[in-house]
């Protein structure tokens, strides 16, 4: 419930904002079955979709096509009958309502009725995606669908590569995927690190997580297989680099490792486990040490 200071009116319905499952039918929690069970009506993104669904768990309940479309003249009509005590329910096709899918009209206007909001939390592809992705705990930022216009993409993606400190998630349509994979491989590079999942918590589950240049190479010699579903792209924040005092306090430690007879992969080994830094990056800067002591 919102904690505004416009007084909650006890004799309106209420809105509740329910999540639903993104593909695997039994992640919908039971208190989402509750909330589906027992309203008035149910304002559904596409009626044909959550007809599906709520006939799988046994919900015959009345609906009304709630979308992007119709989603202003709809709101009005959904705000009388809360207003005349009616409990409604939204959801959209999948996952949670309202992010890159309808519904903020509705909810503003609920709020600013004295509507009581309550969300019925549950899946989320973007916190799904993200959960799977090594960088959850990271600072992110969603931008829903990512824009078709080219120059616009651009500006993103350079925007995220010069202040590379979040990491950034967007969804993208199938048919779109190798063409944004191009033009990010045009402002980052071929080696460029991201996590692509699509068709998450269902059969055919992906979550394939490669340089830019390898997802290329994967959708290209797949190309009589059709990409189908919704797609999260996952662009990493890049760590920055150990401050210089770091890298002599590496170099120091290697040097009395050396001098005590551990072997130069071994000394690697061990600073990179103790410093946290990979391997690849300090075997080859600090390889004269152990020439330069042989010698000695």
């Amino acid at each position: 419930m919102h904690n505004f200071s416009k007084k909650k009116q006890p004799y309106y319905g209420s809105l509740y904002v329910v999540a639903t499952p993104i593909g695997n039918i039994n992640d919908i929690s039971k208190r989402a079955i509750d909330i589906l069970s027992g309203v008035d009506l149910i304002a559904s993104e596409d009626t044909r979709h959550s007809k599906k669904l709520l006939n799988s768990i046994g919900i015959k309940a009345k609906q009304i096509s709630y979308n992007k479309h119709n989603e202003a003249k709809i709101s009005d009509k959904l705000i009388q009958l809360l207003i005349d005590g009616k409990n409604i329910a939204l959801i959209s096709d999948a996952g949670t309502p309202t992010l890159s899918d309808p519904g903020d009209n509705l909810i503003r206007k609920s709020i600013q009725k004295g509507i009581t909001v309550s969300p019925i939390p549950g899946p989320s592809a973007i916190t799904t995606a993200l959960s799977v992705s090594g960088h959850g705990s990271e600072n992110f930022l969603f931008i829903g669908f990512l824009p078709r216009k080219l120059s616009n993409k651009e500006e993103i993606f350079r925007e995220h590569k010069k202040n590379n400190n979040y990491t950034l998630v967007f969804f993208e349509s199938p048919n779109r995927v190798l063409k944004t994979l191009k033009d990010i491989k045009n402002i980052y590079s071929d080696e460029k690190n991201l996590i692509i999942t699509r068709e998450l918590t269902k059969i055919y589950e992906e979550v394939n997580d490669h340089s830019v240049e390898g997802h290329i190479k994967n959708l290209i010699s797949n190309n009589s297989e059709k990409i189908k579903g919704e797609h999260v792209f996952i662009i990493p924040a890049t760590l920055k680099k150990k401050e210089n005092k770091d890298y002599f306090e590496i170099e120091q430690f290697i040097i009395t490792l050396l001098e005590n007879d551990i072997p130069y992969s071994k000394a690697i080994k061990v600073a990179s486990t103790i410093y946290k830094v990979n391997k690849s990056q300090i075997y080859k800067k600090y390889i004269k040490l152990a020439k330069k002591l042989d010698k000695d």
